[in-house]
Protein backbone atom coordinates (compact mmCIF):
# COMPACT_ATOMS: atom_id res chain seq x y z
CA UNK A 1 0.00 0.00 0.00
CA UNK A 2 1.73 3.33 -0.75
CA UNK A 3 2.52 5.60 2.03
CA UNK A 4 2.45 9.09 1.49
CA UNK A 5 3.45 12.21 3.23
CA UNK A 6 0.07 14.02 4.76
CA UNK A 7 -1.64 15.15 1.76
CA UNK A 8 -2.77 19.16 3.90
CA UNK A 9 0.85 19.80 4.21
CA UNK A 10 1.18 20.63 0.50
CA UNK A 11 -1.70 23.14 1.05
CA UNK A 12 -4.43 20.97 -1.12
CA UNK A 13 -7.35 19.65 -0.27
CA UNK A 14 -7.21 16.08 -1.74
CA UNK A 15 -9.59 14.30 -3.42
CA UNK A 16 -7.70 11.51 -5.00
CA UNK A 17 -4.80 9.58 -6.36
CA UNK A 18 -4.43 7.53 -8.70
CA UNK A 19 -1.00 5.43 -9.85
CA UNK A 20 0.25 6.69 -13.38
CA UNK A 21 1.89 3.63 -14.26
CA UNK A 22 2.31 0.00 -11.81
CA UNK A 23 5.48 -0.14 -9.54
CA UNK A 24 6.39 3.24 -8.59
CA UNK A 25 4.81 2.14 -5.44
CA UNK A 26 8.10 -0.31 -4.36
CA UNK A 27 10.57 2.01 -7.20
CA UNK A 28 14.41 3.38 -5.79
CA UNK A 29 13.60 5.75 -8.68
CA UNK A 30 11.03 8.23 -9.19
CA UNK A 31 7.15 7.28 -8.55
CA UNK A 32 4.65 9.92 -10.56
CA UNK A 33 0.59 9.48 -8.82
CA UNK A 34 -2.28 11.52 -10.29
CA UNK A 35 -3.55 13.91 -7.92
CA UNK A 36 -7.32 15.62 -8.00
CA UNK A 37 -8.45 18.12 -5.51
CA UNK A 38 -11.77 18.64 -4.43
CA UNK A 39 -12.34 21.54 -6.64
CA UNK A 40 -11.18 19.35 -9.65
CA UNK A 41 -7.33 20.51 -10.28
CA UNK A 42 -5.30 17.95 -11.83
CA UNK A 43 -1.70 17.71 -10.25
CA UNK A 44 0.74 15.17 -10.40
CA UNK A 45 2.43 14.07 -6.94
CA UNK A 46 5.98 12.97 -6.91
CA UNK A 47 8.07 10.85 -5.18
CA UNK A 48 11.51 11.64 -6.05
CA UNK A 49 15.16 9.15 -7.15
CA UNK A 50 16.33 8.42 -3.46
CA UNK A 51 19.67 9.76 -4.48
CA UNK A 52 17.40 13.22 -5.31
CA UNK A 53 18.48 16.05 -2.34
CA UNK A 54 16.72 19.35 -1.81
CA UNK A 55 19.89 21.20 -2.94
CA UNK A 56 19.69 19.19 -6.51
CA UNK A 57 15.93 19.54 -6.47
CA UNK A 58 15.95 23.17 -6.12
CA UNK A 59 18.74 23.20 -9.31
CA UNK A 60 15.79 21.47 -11.05
CA UNK A 61 13.05 23.91 -9.97
CA UNK A 62 14.88 26.83 -11.06
CA UNK A 63 15.55 25.51 -14.44
CA UNK A 64 11.63 24.26 -14.95
CA UNK A 65 10.35 28.09 -13.75
CA UNK A 66 12.83 29.44 -16.21
CA UNK A 67 10.80 27.73 -18.60
CA UNK A 68 7.68 28.00 -17.39
CA UNK A 69 8.19 32.14 -17.66
CA UNK A 70 8.99 31.19 -21.46
CA UNK A 71 5.64 29.35 -21.74
CA UNK A 72 6.65 25.74 -21.29
CA UNK A 73 4.05 23.47 -20.42
CA UNK A 74 6.33 22.08 -17.55
CA UNK A 75 5.74 20.03 -14.37
CA UNK A 76 6.71 22.94 -11.83
CA UNK A 77 7.17 22.50 -8.44
CA UNK A 78 3.53 23.94 -6.89
CA UNK A 79 5.68 24.12 -3.78
CA UNK A 80 8.80 22.89 -1.85
CA UNK A 81 9.13 19.39 -1.29
CA UNK A 82 8.52 17.22 1.97
CA UNK A 83 10.63 14.79 3.11
CA UNK A 84 8.34 11.78 4.07
CA UNK A 85 10.45 8.74 5.15
CA UNK A 86 13.53 9.38 4.00
CA UNK A 87 12.06 10.26 0.69
CA UNK A 88 11.49 13.57 -1.10
CA UNK A 89 7.91 14.44 -2.20
CA UNK A 90 6.36 16.92 -4.67
CA UNK A 91 3.45 18.37 -6.24
CA UNK A 92 4.06 19.21 -9.42
CA UNK A 93 1.86 20.83 -12.24
CA UNK A 94 -0.03 18.03 -14.88
CA UNK A 95 1.28 18.38 -18.27
CA UNK A 96 -1.38 17.42 -20.36
CA UNK A 97 -1.43 14.94 -23.54
CA UNK A 98 0.32 11.98 -24.32
CA UNK A 99 3.40 10.70 -26.44
CA UNK A 100 3.51 9.15 -29.47
CA UNK A 101 3.15 6.22 -29.44
CA UNK A 102 5.80 5.28 -32.96
CA UNK A 103 7.22 8.51 -33.91
CA UNK A 104 7.21 8.73 -38.18
CA UNK A 105 10.27 10.65 -39.67
CA UNK A 106 8.51 14.01 -39.80
CA UNK A 107 7.37 13.36 -35.63
CA UNK A 108 11.29 12.45 -35.00
CA UNK A 109 12.26 15.65 -37.30
CA UNK A 110 9.99 17.92 -34.92
CA UNK A 111 11.60 16.45 -31.38
CA UNK A 112 14.67 18.08 -32.85
CA UNK A 113 13.22 21.53 -34.00
CA UNK A 114 11.60 21.31 -30.46
CA UNK A 115 15.06 20.65 -29.36
CA UNK A 116 16.37 23.44 -30.40
CA UNK A 117 14.24 25.72 -29.06
CA UNK A 118 14.45 24.45 -25.28
CA UNK A 119 18.41 25.16 -25.90
CA UNK A 120 17.54 28.37 -27.12
CA UNK A 121 15.77 29.11 -24.16
CA UNK A 122 18.04 27.90 -21.82
CA UNK A 123 21.06 29.49 -23.49
CA UNK A 124 22.50 31.74 -20.87
CA UNK A 125 20.98 30.00 -17.87
CA UNK A 126 23.95 29.51 -15.32
CA UNK A 127 22.78 27.91 -12.16
CA UNK A 128 26.62 26.54 -11.54
CA UNK A 129 26.52 22.30 -11.18
CA UNK A 130 23.71 20.54 -10.24
CA UNK A 131 25.01 18.80 -7.28
CA UNK A 132 25.53 14.96 -7.37
CA UNK A 133 25.46 15.42 -11.45
CA UNK A 134 28.71 15.56 -13.58
CA UNK A 135 29.61 15.89 -17.61
CA UNK A 136 28.58 11.93 -18.54
CA UNK A 137 32.01 11.90 -20.01
CA UNK A 138 33.64 12.75 -16.67
CA UNK A 139 34.01 9.25 -16.19
CA UNK A 140 36.48 9.13 -12.85
CA UNK A 141 34.11 11.54 -11.63
CA UNK A 142 30.96 9.18 -12.45
CA UNK A 143 32.50 6.27 -11.20
CA UNK A 144 33.75 7.47 -7.94
CA UNK A 145 29.55 9.06 -7.35
CA UNK A 146 28.31 5.42 -8.58
CA UNK A 147 30.93 2.94 -7.05
CA UNK A 148 32.71 1.99 -10.26
CA UNK A 149 35.70 0.05 -8.63
CA UNK A 150 33.61 -1.52 -5.86
CA UNK A 151 31.13 -3.06 -8.41
CA UNK A 152 33.27 -4.28 -10.53
CA UNK A 153 35.29 -6.03 -7.65
CA UNK A 154 31.93 -7.44 -6.41
CA UNK A 155 30.78 -8.67 -10.22
CA UNK A 156 34.24 -10.28 -10.69
CA UNK A 157 33.02 -12.32 -7.61
CA UNK A 158 29.76 -13.29 -9.48
CA UNK A 159 31.26 -13.66 -13.14
CA UNK A 160 34.97 -12.53 -13.69
CA UNK A 161 35.00 -12.60 -17.40
CA UNK A 162 31.92 -10.22 -17.16
CA UNK A 163 34.33 -7.80 -15.12
CA UNK A 164 36.84 -8.01 -16.84
CA UNK A 165 34.81 -7.02 -20.18
CA UNK A 166 33.49 -4.04 -17.86
CA UNK A 167 37.21 -2.87 -17.08
CA UNK A 168 38.05 -3.27 -20.91
CA UNK A 169 34.97 -1.03 -21.89
CA UNK A 170 35.65 1.96 -19.13
CA UNK A 171 39.42 1.53 -20.39
CA UNK A 172 38.65 2.36 -24.16
CA UNK A 173 35.89 4.69 -23.24
CA UNK A 174 38.16 6.74 -20.98
CA UNK A 175 40.72 7.06 -24.10
CA UNK A 176 37.83 8.02 -26.32
CA UNK A 177 37.04 11.13 -24.18
CA UNK A 178 40.47 12.17 -24.13
CA UNK A 179 41.53 11.51 -27.58
CA UNK A 180 38.91 13.39 -28.77
CA UNK A 181 38.42 16.00 -25.78
CA UNK A 182 34.78 15.52 -25.25
CA UNK A 183 35.22 17.43 -21.46
CA UNK A 184 36.15 20.24 -23.67
CA UNK A 185 32.73 20.34 -25.74
CA UNK A 186 30.96 23.75 -25.35
CA UNK A 187 28.53 23.69 -22.10
CA UNK A 188 24.88 24.05 -21.71
CA UNK A 189 21.91 22.87 -19.59
CA UNK A 190 20.54 19.56 -21.09
CA UNK A 191 17.16 18.00 -20.42
CA UNK A 192 18.82 15.06 -20.42
CA UNK A 193 16.28 12.39 -21.50
CA UNK A 194 14.57 14.09 -24.93
CA UNK A 195 13.16 10.77 -25.86
CA UNK A 196 9.58 10.74 -27.41
CA UNK A 197 8.06 9.39 -24.43
CA UNK A 198 8.58 12.48 -22.39
CA UNK A 199 7.33 15.20 -25.01
CA UNK A 200 3.94 15.21 -24.92
CA UNK A 201 1.01 16.18 -27.78
CA UNK A 202 -2.98 16.71 -27.66
CA UNK A 203 -5.33 14.59 -30.29
CA UNK A 204 -4.66 16.74 -33.14
CA UNK A 205 -1.03 16.04 -33.13
CA UNK A 206 0.03 19.11 -31.99
CA UNK A 207 2.65 19.97 -29.15
CA UNK A 208 1.56 19.67 -25.21
CA UNK A 209 4.43 20.20 -23.17
CA UNK A 210 7.37 18.42 -21.80
CA UNK A 211 8.08 16.22 -18.66
CA UNK A 212 10.97 14.50 -16.75
CA UNK A 213 13.62 17.10 -16.44
CA UNK A 214 14.80 14.83 -13.17
CA UNK A 215 18.61 14.65 -15.20
CA UNK A 216 18.50 18.04 -16.45
CA UNK A 217 22.15 19.21 -15.98
CA UNK A 218 25.20 21.22 -17.73
CA UNK A 219 26.82 19.13 -20.48
CA UNK A 220 27.60 19.25 -23.94
CA UNK A 221 24.47 19.12 -26.66
CA UNK A 222 25.67 16.31 -28.46
CA UNK A 223 25.13 14.33 -25.08
CA UNK A 224 21.72 15.52 -25.46
CA UNK A 225 21.56 13.86 -28.97
CA UNK A 226 23.20 10.73 -27.62
CA UNK A 227 20.57 10.43 -24.63
CA UNK A 228 18.17 11.33 -26.76
CA UNK A 229 18.45 8.24 -28.70
CA UNK A 230 19.30 10.19 -31.85
CA UNK A 231 20.75 6.31 -33.36
CA UNK A 232 17.18 5.90 -33.77
CA UNK A 233 15.85 9.35 -34.36
CA UNK A 234 18.52 10.71 -36.86
CA UNK A 235 15.88 12.89 -38.11
CA UNK A 236 16.48 14.97 -35.18
CA UNK A 237 19.37 16.28 -36.21
CA UNK A 238 18.31 17.45 -39.36
CA UNK A 239 15.25 19.46 -37.50
CA UNK A 240 17.21 21.08 -34.92
CA UNK A 241 19.99 21.76 -37.34
CA UNK A 242 17.02 23.72 -39.30
CA UNK A 243 15.56 25.21 -36.40
CA UNK A 244 18.41 26.12 -34.26
CA UNK A 245 19.54 29.60 -33.69
CA UNK A 246 23.34 28.16 -33.16
CA UNK A 247 23.55 24.37 -35.26
CA UNK A 248 25.79 21.94 -33.87
CA UNK A 249 28.97 22.40 -34.85
CA UNK A 250 31.22 19.98 -36.92
CA UNK A 251 32.90 18.93 -33.68
CA UNK A 252 30.08 18.37 -31.86
CA UNK A 253 28.45 16.30 -34.44
CA UNK A 254 31.47 14.21 -34.27
CA UNK A 255 31.65 13.89 -30.79
CA UNK A 256 27.93 11.63 -31.17
CA UNK A 257 29.10 8.95 -31.85
CA UNK A 258 32.29 8.58 -28.88
CA UNK A 259 29.55 9.51 -26.72
CA UNK A 260 27.54 6.36 -27.60
CA UNK A 261 30.23 4.07 -26.21
CA UNK A 262 30.12 6.42 -23.24
CA UNK A 263 26.60 5.76 -22.77
CA UNK A 264 26.71 1.83 -22.43
CA UNK A 265 29.47 2.28 -19.99
CA UNK A 266 26.94 4.35 -18.13
CA UNK A 267 24.60 1.85 -18.52
CA UNK A 268 26.98 -0.76 -17.32
CA UNK A 269 28.03 1.52 -14.24
CA UNK A 270 23.69 1.87 -13.62
CA UNK A 271 23.66 -1.63 -13.59
CA UNK A 272 26.51 -2.38 -11.08
CA UNK A 273 25.31 0.29 -8.69
CA UNK A 274 21.58 -1.61 -8.85
CA UNK A 275 23.45 -4.55 -8.26
CA UNK A 276 25.01 -3.72 -5.29
CA UNK A 277 22.31 -2.64 -3.48
CA UNK A 278 19.94 -5.60 -4.74
CA UNK A 279 22.82 -8.08 -3.37
CA UNK A 280 23.13 -9.45 -7.30
CA UNK A 281 24.16 -8.33 -10.51
CA UNK A 282 22.09 -9.04 -13.57
CA UNK A 283 24.58 -10.08 -16.29
CA UNK A 284 22.36 -10.32 -19.14
CA UNK A 285 21.59 -6.69 -19.12
CA UNK A 286 25.30 -6.00 -18.58
CA UNK A 287 26.66 -7.99 -21.32
CA UNK A 288 24.44 -6.23 -23.08
CA UNK A 289 25.51 -3.17 -23.12
CA UNK A 290 29.01 -3.96 -23.17
CA UNK A 291 28.16 -5.80 -26.46
CA UNK A 292 26.52 -2.27 -27.62
CA UNK A 293 29.88 -0.56 -26.00
CA UNK A 294 32.05 -2.47 -29.18
CA UNK A 295 29.83 -1.57 -31.88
Amino acid sequence: MLRTPPLDAFGLDTARLESTRPGDADSIGNGNWHLWTRDGEHHILRRYHVLRTESDLTFEAQVLDHLTARGWSVPAQLGPPVRFEDRLWAVTRYVPGRPHQDETAAQRAERGELLARLHADLAGLDLGRREGFFQAADLDAMGEFQDWARGVELLRGQRPSLADRASRAMDRAKQLVADRELLDLPQTIVHGDFASWNLHFDERGRFAGVIDFDLCHPDSRAWEFVIARVHRAPEMIDGYQRTAQDPLSERELAAIESLQVVLRVLMVMAELWNGQRAGRFDEAAIGRQLTKARS
